[in-house]
């Protein structure tokens, strides 16, 4: 069978319009079994609500391709809907459209001219705390995939090389209070007002730009929650401030966490409630040097966190390359280029065919 754009678009509306917000990937994992199992070419195996579709092993250099299935809540966009050279919906850009790619070379790609092994790995519970992420599961469970040459995740990259990613820090920090009846406030201690200054100065955290290897990444730091208060007419004992903070690669967890520390007052709480490391920068590596001779991709460095950071902390070279946009992750007017599909198809399957110089 041919892959065409059509036949890519098809896939990727079946893809977006089966429902898969984290923890909810059982009908997608289900589908992609079947759909894989049907074509009769390689081996399924499954690991839980993640798949894995593995050609047959001749003892050539293992590349991995990987993607999550799950996406974010919607947001009235649960439906695919085409508009000329978009195909819009929930999921079309982060990241099914790269399942859609994967989905087709494992349908079609020649396995007798590959030089390579291959494998593609559909993976649950990317979207939610790093400690559930399917692909952890997948790695230690089938631990011939952490003998893999090259990792390549399918993440929304515009067709761009995008190497490393940055580390992932949620903080929650608990400023204290004294509860006290909201009629008599002198007998406790509003927590709201303990923190204000603090909050405010915080939400004031400049983005800060690190270059690395000529490739820029952006450290942020952002409060996402804050809550306080049990009633209407009770003064707070307690405010809660979720901090969430990326940081760049040349940054390791316990640094970042001991430099966010600083920024807190000794006596509010303190507590890292979620972290993941950042992803190593891979360009030395004859193999992603490579492919990135092949495609002429751009190369910059991946804002978001992806599991780049899990393969290369396992001592796999890895890099992001994907047909979605990175702008328009999480988004409710989230699309894909059509365009993209095929070009980065293509780019893949030239490149896993190619003899090796």
């Amino acid at each position: 069978m041919t892959v065409t754009t059509e036949t890519l678009v098809d896939l990727l509306e079946q893809l977006v319009n089966i429902p898969s917000v984290t923890g909810n990937e059982q009908a997608i994992a289900d589908w992609i079994t079947r759909r894989l199992a049907s074509a009769s070419r390689g081996e399924v195996i499954r690991h839980g609500l993640s798949v894995i579709w593995r050609a047959p092993r001749r003892g050539r250099p293992l590349v991995v391709l990987a993607g999550h299935t799950d996406t974010v809540p919607p947001q009235g966009n649960t439906t695919a809907r085409r508009d000329g050279d978009r195909l819009y919906g929930l999921g079309t850009t982060d990241m099914k459209a790269g399942d859609a790619v994967m989905l087709a070379i494992a349908d079609t790609i020649d396995l007798d001219a590959m030089p390579y092994d291959l494998a593609c790995v559909f993976y649950d519970a990317e979207e939610g705390p790093a400690e559930r992420n399917g692909l952890k599961r997948v790695l230690q469970e089938s631990p011939w995939l952490r003998e893999a040459s090259l990792a390549i995740l399918l993440e929304p990259t515009d067709g761009a090389v995008e190497m490393g990613c940055n580390g992932i820090l949620n903080v929650e920090v608990r400023v204290p209070g004294v509860a006290a009846h909201a009629a008599r406030p002198w007998q406790g201690r509003n927590a709201v007002a303990e923190g204000a200054a603090w909050l405010t100065d915080i939400t004031r955290f400049e983005t800060r730009a690190h270059v690395l290897h000529g490739m820029t990444f952006r450290e942020t730091l952002q409060v996402t929650k804050v809550a306080a208060g049990t009633a209407r007419n009770v003064v707070p004992a307690e405010m809660v401030v979720n901090l969430n903070h990326r940081f760049p690669p040349d940054r390791t967890p316990a640094e970042a966490i001991a430099a966010l520390r600083r920024l807190v007052p000794e006596s509010f709480a303190f507590e890292v409630v979620d972290q993941a490391p950042p992803g190593r920068l891979c360009m030395d590596d004859a193999i992603v040097q490579r492919f990135v001779q092949h495609t002429g991709a751009t190369l910059a460095g991946k804002q978001g966190w992806t599991d780049v950071a899990r393969f290369t902390e396992a001592g796999i070279p890895a890099f992001n390359y994907g047909p979605g946009l990175p702008d328009l992750c999480h988004r409710a007017d989230e699309y894909c280029p059509i365009p993209n599909l095929i070009a980065v198809h293509d780019a893949l399957t030239t490149f896993l065919t190619r003899e090796i110089a």
